[in-house]
């Protein structure tokens, strides 16, 4: 075992982690809303403001820890698929990004969103590569690509390209985003290739709690991201990196939460907000 090489990698690591703490505790004292948030029931809130959101508020575990990735080197028997129908494009490909194409297209529903991403879910089990650790996460119906992301623990892992540094000599290894998988679809929506990352990932401090989906809420309300006559779609929680140096990345708990006007990030730890995607006004 290299030491020095282990022991710059646990220095790296840990420099990052105090980095995210840091920023973490600037965000509390600047906010200090967690306490101050009003008593009001959300619920009431959210009927007051005439928002809709047919699911219930999602159950979860109110205990999390922080965790940290580095992108995965794939061996050379986990490049080479089983399947004679899917070929493996080395020339595009690098140790950290793998690029697929399949021989000949792959049917997929067509009418039925469900039951097209069942089919992938299915694809990624049977043929690829660590396959069981992705879900769906977004179809770009415009550019005919669906995403599907690395999940830790049944969470998903959300990206951020703005932290991650592009290398100019190394841009085929960016051509995807972090613990990923890019489906590309051809104009008749069946599926003719697919490009794939994957992520390290190990966990990062003790257990702390975390604010709860309602709270969570709260502060889209608070903020007015989340206004009047809006349309909840779903509320998740995963991970999202707002700390990084290099291809070394911090990720805190964050929720997810979609309307039909966007995505939005909810930091489940000092509850910051980011935009994921928003559609214009």
């Amino acid at each position: 075992m290299d030491w020095k090489k282990t022991k710059s990698i646990f220095i790296l690591t840990f420099l990052v982690l105090n980095l995210f703490l840091g920023y973490q505790l600037y965000k509390k004292n600047d906010l200090n809303n967690i306490e101050n948030l009003s008593e009001q029931p959300i619920e009431e809130k959210l009927k007051i403001s005439n928002i809709a959101y047919q699911d219930k508020i999602p159950k979860y575990d109110d205990q999390q820890t922080l965790i940290s990735a580095q992108r995965y080197k794939f061996t050379e028997d986990e490049k080479e698929l089983d399947s004679k129908d899917i070929k493996f494009e080395e020339e595009l490909s690098t140790d950290i990004t793998l690029h697929y194409t399949l021989s000949k297209p792959l049917n997929l529903p067509k009418k039925d969103t469900k039951d097209l991403i069942t089919e992938l879910e299915k694809f990624l089990k049977e043929n690829v590569s660590r396959g069981k650790d992705y879900t769906y996460f977004e179809w770009d119906k415009e550019e005919n690509i669906i995403w599907f992301n690395q999940n830790y623990f049944e969470k998903p892992i959300y990206y951020n390209p703005s932290n991650f540094d592009e290398l100019a000599d190394l841009k085929r290894d960016f051509e995807a985003p972090n613990g990923m998988i890019k489906f590309e679809l051809d104009e008749k929506g069946n599926l003719i290739k697919f490009t794939q990352t994957y992520l390290n990932i190990m966990r990062q401090g003790g257990f702390q709690e975390i604010i709860s989906p309602k709270k969570a809420l709260e502060r889209m309300l608070d903020t007015r991201i989340l206004k009047k006559g809006h349309n909840i779609l779903d509320i998740q929680l995963g991970y999202y990196s707002l700390v990084g140096v290099g291809d070394l990345q911090v990720y805190a708990p964050t929720w997810l939460i979609e309307t039909e006007k966007g995505q939005y990030l909810v930091n489940a730890t000092d509850s910051s907000i980011q935009v994921l995607s928003e559609k214009e006004e």
